[in-house]
């Protein structure tokens, strides 16, 4: 469990650290390098901290590119961090104490009441530490008047123990992958080779000869069978959209002829979109790998390493899948609307979902598919791209199909009997019966 602290504080540690090379404030009036006051401490930016004898610093303290130095008699009331500098302490911190990329001396006077965690560098111990004492990637040397009260745990790395050490807990010793960048330097004693017998000069090699024809041929030929495939492809995926869902497809359809230029912007900022979230899924990965590496130092949190793997993966492919189905769905709708238009031209009859669609793809599908023969990369995807946009923003607008896209039309509301005017009664249809239905004539 002890490890696993570590390993996920040095994460934090790790994740935290480039952001302080933009926490930087104006210049020190005090000082030749850069300060940023806080509302429980003090952190400075390329500068060397010195806290003189007597003096006592309330809140948290941070130093980054520089030298920390604790004399004799100071005292810190708080959490000290240092990093890429190196740390001098003869006073007494009443917190914790990390150092990342630097060397720590604790001096015989010295005194952390928290835990000390350091990363690089050589740490001296000879000083007392309530706490807990971790050190990773360096060297800890505990001398004869140390005192540590937790546990002490080093490595990858040299750990020395001194015997009159005192260690009021465990000492774990982490041991270092065997990779060749990690392993000590090992001397070897010098070798000299035997004199070799001098070689023949060799031929210069020739440059880059251009393509033969068969080369040339044998490319085009597998260009050729993979456009076949793919449009084959296509083609039975549009037939079975079409017979699974078409009323969809026809909601997809008729918003591409209803919005067309709507369509088409919409379908190319989703583009957009998609690959800005994808570069943070992509981000996000990386992050889960590392937090599943540290969980899996731990031999009961593997499997909860491997889970947090696979979510990762699954947020990775979440997407480019909705992107692959939004863009065929798409497609078959406009190849749909195509495929009508052609066949009325020609004065089909009796024209069917599914013909309109076939068709529909055969007259979409050979732009793509000569692009593809001429330069895959280059001319393809973009036509690609841009044919699928207006069927991907219609897709969208009509929510996958479950929806038009233009409100309908409101129905006429019928008049109800009840409204009508009633019948007049007898007697005044009596005295109205014979006169003219204009003006009544004035004497």
């Amino acid at each position: 469990m002890r490890k696993r602290g570590v390993w996920l504080g040095l994460l934090a540690l790790l994740l935290l650290w480039p952001a302080a090379a933009v926490w930087a404030d104006d210049p020190d009036s005090r000082t030749s390098g850069y300060g940023w006051s806080f509302d429980d401490g003090e952190t400075y930016f390329d500068e060397d901290v010195t806290v003189k004898q007597g003096e006592v610093v309330d809140g948290d303290l941070g130093v980054f590119n520089g030298t920390l130095t604790l004399e004799e008699g100071s005292t810190v009331n708080g959490d000290i961090f240092v990093a890429n500098g190196d740390v001098q302490a003869a006073g007494r911190v009443n917190g914790n104490l990390a150092v990342v990329k630097g060397d720590l001396v604790l001096a015989q006077s010295g005194w952390v009441t928290g835990e000390i965690f350091g990363m690089g560098g050589t740490r001296e111990i000879a000083g007392h530490v309530d706490g807990n004492l971790s050190g990773l990637f360096g060297k800890t040397v505990l001398s004869s008047t140390a005192i540590v009260g937790g546990d002490v745990l080093g490595g990858p790395g040299d750990l020395v123990l001194d015997p009159a050490a005192q260690i009021g807990g465990q000492v774990e010793r982490i041991p270092g992958p065997s990779l060749p960048f990690l392993q000590p330097e090992t001397e070897f004693p010098e070798l000299t080779p035997p004199a070799l017998p001098a070689l023949p000069s060799l031929p210069e090699l020739p440059g880059n000869e251009p393509d033969t024809l068969g080369q040339r041929f044998g490319r085009f030929v597998g260009r050729s069978v993979a456009a076949v495939i793919l449009s084959l492809a296509l083609l039975v995926a549009g037939a079975l959209i079409v017979a699974i869902w078409p009323r969809p497809t026809q909601r997809v359809a008729n918003c591409i002829a209803d919005l067309p230029l709507r369509s088409l912007g919409l379908g190319l900022l989703t583009f957009l979109i998609a690959v800005a979230l994808e570069a943070l899924a992509v981000i996000l990965l990386a992050i889960i790998g590392v937090v599943s590496a540290a969980l899996m130092a731990t031999v009961i949190l593997i499997p909860v390493g491997l889970l947090l793997i696979l979510l990762g993966v699954l947020l990775l492919a979440v997407v480019p899948l909705a992107l692959a189905v939004g863009m065929l769905l798409g497609w078959v709708a406009l190849a749909e609307l195509v495929g009508q238009k052609v066949l009325a031209a020609l004065k089909a009859q009796k024209v069917s979902p599914l013909a309109a669609v076939i068709v529909g793809l055969l007259a979409t599908v050979w732009l793509p598919a000569v692009l593809w023969l001429i330069a895959p990369c280059c001319l393809a995807w973009p036509v690609v791209i841009l044919l699928t946009s207006i069927g991907l923003g219609a897709v969208i607008l009509t929510r996958f199909g479950t929806r038009h896209c233009l409100p309908a039309a409101p129905h006429a509301q019928p008049v109800a009997v009840d409204t009508l005017p009633a019948e007049l009664p007898a007697d005044v249809m009596d005295q109205e019966a014979g006169l003219p239905d204009g003006p009544a004539a004035t004497g």
